[in-house]
């Protein structure tokens, strides 16, 4: 058997809270001495040639929404530092579930670990749920943890 380092994916969204998932993807990361890929993405806006002048907008915005993605992911992985240190963020553009499974791909990621929020009725056919198409579509083992949107 080789000595072979486990690596997790992490997803978070900013929308959930984040440390509810990164708090029990380092427990599981723990135990297995695993490292760590926290994976934060921004969804991307369809570019559509009638829109060209709001596109534009939208990649200003977009740029400066990566970079302010990435510190305040760092601020989030630096209190979990005390806990685990083989942590490193990561901030993509594109469509989440999709972008989930080719970054495990990429980092080839042992095991994707990521919140997940119960919708019902109109407000689970108004949100793409990234974490059911990550668990329909990858190819990679995948946990999941569900985040109570009510509970503070």
């Amino acid at each position: 058997m080789t000595d072979k380092k486990l690596k997790f994916l992490v997803a978070v969204g900013f929308s959930e809270r984040p440390e509810d998932v990164l708090d029990k993807a380092i427990e599981v990361a723990a135990k297995y001495k695993a490292y760590v890929y926290v994976l934060h993405v921004i969804t991307e806006m369809p570019k559509l040639t009638f829109y060209y002048d709001a596109y534009r907008l939208w990649e200003n915005f977009r740029d400066s929404a990566v970079v302010e993605a990435m510190e305040l992911l760092k601020k989030h992985i630096a209190k979990m530092k005390e806990q685990y240190n083989d942590i490193e963020p990561v901030v993509e553009v594109g469509d989440p579930g999709t972008t989930i499974i080719e970054k495990a791909e990429e980092f080839n990621a042992d095991l994707i670990i990521m919140g997940h929020h119960v919708r019902k009725g109109l407000n689970h056919v108004m949100h793409q749920n990234s974490c059911e198409r990550v668990v329909r579509y990858s190819k990679r083992p995948v946990l999941t943890f569900y985040i109570d949107e009510d509970e503070e």
